[in-house]
């Protein structure tokens, strides 16, 4: 299982799991608050719909 953790700041941040072969289990801390999302490669490369403004392909690039 491949697992990427970034501390945007203080209080925020964001962890990114593959827990299938196409499905990505992502983690987001926004000021004291954790939600959880089950995405898809192709969900988390439009990564704004988290309301997140972070490129995170360079990150996906290396799991393939």
């Amino acid at each position: 299982m491949k697992s990427v953790n970034l501390q945007l700041d203080e209080k925020n941040s964001l962890e990114i799991t593959q827990v299938g072969e196409h499905l990505f289990e992502v983690r987001l801390g926004m000021n004291g608050s954790i939600s959880v999302y089950y995405m898809t490669r192709e969900q988390l490369l439009d990564f704004d719909q988290l309301g997140a403004h972070i490129c995170i392909e360079s990150i996906l690039e290396n799991d393939k």
